[in-house]
């Protein structure tokens, strides 16, 4: 490959980058420009690319090195993979979903039975029974000596 060709509306400062970042990303997107070259001190030392004019570039790279294309996973391939991911974890929600209302009808039963039991048990309704089960008590300690 051949040096990088690069024209002077290409070349930015890495102030002017700061600056007027959005525009000059804005004119990569519209195509305006292939590349954008970012100088420091005067001196190129950043390119920017458009993502798909990288691979572009690296694809041919890689076929000059020798390397089979169809070996190197493309953007698009990783996009289909990525919602195949996406339909199989929306599957498994819906497995664990079933699983919590199972759960809950265990946890209902469960409930109830506790319920039930807690009916069951004898309570003193009457707090003036309270009080005379705890006066004698009390008498019953003082009175001991």
């Amino acid at each position: 490959m051949s040096l990088l060709q690069y024209t002077s509306k290409e070349m930015f400062s890495s102030t002017e980058l700061v600056r007027k970042s959005k525009n000059i990303f804005d004119k990569l997107n519209r195509k305006e420009i292939e590349k954008a070259i970012i100088l420091r001190d005067g001196k190129p030392n950043t390119i920017l690319l458009d993502f798909e004019e990288y691979e572009k570039i690296m694809t041919d790279y890689l076929k000059l090195k020798g390397k089979d294309v169809g070996e190197i996973p493309s953007i698009e391939s990783e996009k289909k993979e990525t919602v195949k991911s996406d339909k199989n974890i929306s599957k498994k929600e819906n497995i664990e979903d079933k699983k919590i209302s199972s759960n809950t009808k265990i946890e209902d039963e469960d409930f109830q039975a506790a319920l039930n039991k807690i009916d069951d048990l004898e309570f003193f309704t009457d707090s003036s029974e309270l009080k005379k089960d705890k006066d004698e008590t009390l008498k019953e300690f003082w009175d001991k000596d």
